[in-house]
C-alpha cells in the first residue's frame, strides 16, 4: 500500500485514522500514536486560537508542523475593490467609444492620450498599491 495515499486525508483529519470494522487500517508508519504536550500561556493561546480558524487547537499544530497550513484568503479592501471597479469602467467607456468609431476613421490624440493616461494609471496602481489617490485625469473622452 503506498504511503503517500493518506497523507494529506490524514493531515486535515479529526481522528486517528486507526481503523475500524469494515475499513481498511493504515500501515503503522501513518497511525498517530504520539501525543505531545505543550505548554502556553494565556497570550500564547490566545494568538493560537487567532491564527487557528476554524481548526482544533491540536490539528492546526499538526499542521503548522508540516508546512501544510491552509491558505489564507484576505478579505476583499473595499476601497480597493471601488477603485479598480472605476478603472475597469473608465476603460470599457473608452473601448466602446473606439468601437463605435467607423472604420475609416483613426484616433485622434486626445483619445489616444486618454487610453494611456488610463492604462498608465492603473499599472501605477496596481504596481505601487496605493488605490486611495485619486487619478489625475478624471474625466475621459
Amino acid at each position: 500500500m503506498d504511503d503517500n495515499i493518506y497523507f494529506d486525508d490524514l493531515i486535515k483529519s479529526t481522528r486517528s485514522r486507526r481503523g475500524s470494522f469494515g475499513e481498511i487500517k493504515l500501515p503503522a508508519n501513518l497511525v498517530r500514536d504520539r501525543c505531545i504536550s505543550v505548554r502556553l500561556n494565556e497570550d500564547e493561546l490566545s494568538l493560537l486560537d487567532n491564527k487557528r480558524g476554524d481548526l482544533n487547537r491540536a490539528e492546526w499544530l499538526r499542521m503548522a508542523s508540516l508546512h501544510k497550513l491552509p491558505t489564507i484568503v484576505p478579505s476583499v479592501n473595499i476601497d480597493t475593490w471601488k477603485t479598480l471597479t472605476e478603472i475597469s469602467q473608465k476603460l470599457n467607456k473608452l473601448l466602446a467609444h473606439i468601437e463605435n468609431k467607423s472604420k475609416e476613421s483613426t484616433l485622434t490624440k486626445t483619445e489616444l492620450f486618454a487610453v494611456k493616461r488610463q492604462i498608465s494609471d492603473l499599472r501605477m496602481k496596481l504596481i505601487s498599491g496605493n488605490f486611495w489617490e485619486k487619478s489625475s485625469e478624471e474625466n475621459v473622452v
